[in-house]
């Protein structure tokens, strides 16, 4: 959506109010209170209040949602909304600051409320060829310990280095070849302090693949709990106390060496190209916003930048102007 089309879709905040209404109501507005949808007035000096004669009761249509509370202008909102989405690696809140004239505060609050709708959309398991990867963010190594500390106590066994020996923090992602949509999650240390362990990894396929799905790997040796047989899980007290038969891996699994600096393996029995490339170009991109866009991010808010940026891959192909109706829908959050 350009500016323009922005400036003309969008007014006033009564055209504003009124688009959000036929975003979340379909145009015909419902009261919270009585279900009632006749007699449903505004308030003229309060355009976001809105009153329901039938119940006598005041109520606003951005009650649940990320608007809510919220004292900022909704033609602010929504232009930083605008903004966000038209940035193809980010759009840092300084720079929103500067531009709809808000606090730094404001700025910062309103985008974290848009990274919480941008993850609040539903999940649809992959199928088909799915590639699968790790990575790291954090800032760069240090080669030396910085000045601040004393080096007479600095240790060379914990110092920052890059790959899996590095104590950033560890992302698994997966990638839909046929779609293009991706999945993204931090990976925390289970019981024995491992963060990419192989029952961590089964975990997040499990959840996010159907069975019988292709997945594309590199030669990490946790991958390999892909190739093991499967025992079902049967009650035991039934049987005559056996074992269950183990069954044939749930996935189909083909791996790439970029240690041998190969980057195809070859071409599976359907004709499907065995390389991870599709999900490496997404860690690009995301480590290029992370030093050219957003130069520090706590490791709380972490999660919120992955659906950040796994909204926008998710969503490269719609109309922008889809895009941004899909958002205002997600803006409505599920209730906890």
């Amino acid at each position: 959506m350009t500016f323009f089309t922005f400036l003309s879709k969008f007014p006033t905040e009564e055209a504003i109010i009124d688009y959000f209404i036929q975003i979340r109501y379909g145009g015909v507005l419902i009261c919270p209170h009585c279900k009632s949808t006749v007699n449903i007035y505004r308030y003229r000096q309060r355009l976001k209040v809105f009153h329901c004669k039938s119940c006598n009761n005041d109520f606003s249509p951005f009650k649940g949602t990320i608007f809510e509370k919220s004292t900022t202008d909704l033609r602010k909102w929504f232009y930083a909304i605008h903004l966000f989405l038209n940035a193809r690696k980010g759009f840092p809140a300084l720079q929103l600051q500067r531009e709809i004239g808000t606090t730094y505060k404001t700025a910062w609050r309103m985008y974290h409320q848009v990274r919480i709708a941008m993850q609040n959309g539903e999940f649809k398991p992959f199928e088909g060829v799915v590639e699968m990867d790790e990575a790291y963010f954090g800032g760069k190594p240090r080669k030396r310990p910085p000045k601040l500390y004393d080096p007479s106590t600095y240790d060379e066994s914990k110092k920052l280095t890059t790959g899996r020996g590095t104590t950033q923090t560890a992302v698994s992602g997966l990638k839909e070849r046929k779609s293009g949509r991706v999945y993204t999650q931090i990976m925390p240390p289970n019981e024995l302090g491992e963060r990419v362990a192989g029952p961590q990894l089964m975990e997040v396929i499990d959840k996010t693949c159907a069975p019988g799905t292709t997945i594309m790997t590199d030669e990490f040796s946790a991958y390999g709990i892909l190739d093991k047989p499967v025992k079902p899980k049967v009650d035991l007290s039934l049987l005559d106390g056996s074992e269950p038969a183990e069954t044939a891996p749930r996935y189909r699994h083909h791996t790439v060496c970029h240690k041998r600096y190969e980057w195809v393996a070859g071409v599976t029995e359907d004709g499907e190209l065995i390389h991870t490339n599709g999900i490496e170009s997404h860690w690009a991109i995301l480590k290029r916003s992370r030093i050219g866009i957003y130069h520090s991010i706590s490791p709380k808010y972490k999660p919120r930048y992955l659906k950040e940026y796994e909204f926008r891959q998710n969503t490269r192909t719609m109309p922008p102007l889809d895009v941004f109706d899909l958002l205002l829908k997600q803006s409505v959050l599920k209730p906890t």
